[in-house]
């Protein structure tokens, strides 16, 4: 079922449904399918689509609100809420996708296989033979949006969800979330850590701030140029 989403802020002359977040740039955005088994997409033809990853806490919630300028995701200081692929279709032009978190402890060891069962499967187009609702749909993603906590140290189920979309040869873009949370004597010495540890000369790494706007505009600029691109050979 199709929810078109309010504003997070309305004002004049917005249309109910329309966002005014960065990305969206006032497009309507909708919630068009919850996907909570391998091979689930939405109806209709695919459009370019990017996937937003990144472990349990990490500010991604927060992070959409602020690119779409709606409530698009729950907000929540309790880590594993996401608990499907929530598809988002911002007017008809491209899908962003919100994965469920990685890397929390307390979700039960079933739980972390389904999740790691639905992005795998969303990211390489295969469900390792696992039966699923639908057949396997190809892997049509433009582009990989990889969070990181900002304020820590490379973790290491960052890394290795960074080497699994290399290995899967997704394009991918790192982004350093809760900047503003770090100290600016700190800055020099942890954007230098991070980038060692995530960035490469085809994937940049990217500080930014759902709280200040900190690099969002240059976040939205690398976003539109990847869902611009034609679409990854399947």
């Amino acid at each position: 079922m199709t929810t078109t989403l309010s504003p997070a802020r309305s004002g004049a002359g917005s249309r109910p449904g329309s966002a005014r977040g960065p990305l969206a740039a006032g497009a309507e955005v909708r919630l068009v399918l919850p996907a909570y088994g391998p091979g689930e997409r939405p109806d209709g033809r695919p459009l370019p689509a990017v996937a937003v990853l990144g472990r349990s806490n990490v500010g991604k919630s927060s992070l959409l609100n602020a690119l779409l300028g709606t409530k698009a995701a729950r907000v929540s200081r309790t880590p594993g809420r996401t608990q499907a692929l929530f598809w988002y279709r911002v007017g008809d032009r491209f899908d962003v996708v919100d994965c469920p978190g990685y890397g929390y402890a307390k979700s039960s060891h079933a739980a972390r296989e389904a999740f790691s069962l639905l992005i795998e499967e969303l990211v390489t187009g295969h469900n390792g033979g696992t039966p699923a609702r639908f057949p396997p749909a190809p892997s049509r993603l433009s582009l990989a949006l990889l969070l990181v906590d900002a304020r820590l140290a490379p973790q290491e189920s960052d890394l290795s969800m960074s080497l699994f979309l290399r290995e899967s040869s997704v394009p991918s873009l790192v982004a350093a979330t809760k900047w503003d949370a770090v100290k600016p004597s700190r800055r020099v010495r942890q954007l230098r850590s991070l980038s060692a540890a995530f960035a490469a000369p085809d994937r940049p790494l990217l500080p930014v701030s759902a709280e200040t706007g900190e690099n969002l505009s240059e976040l939205v600029r690398l976003l539109r140029a990847a869902l611009s691109s034609p679409s990854p050979k399947e």
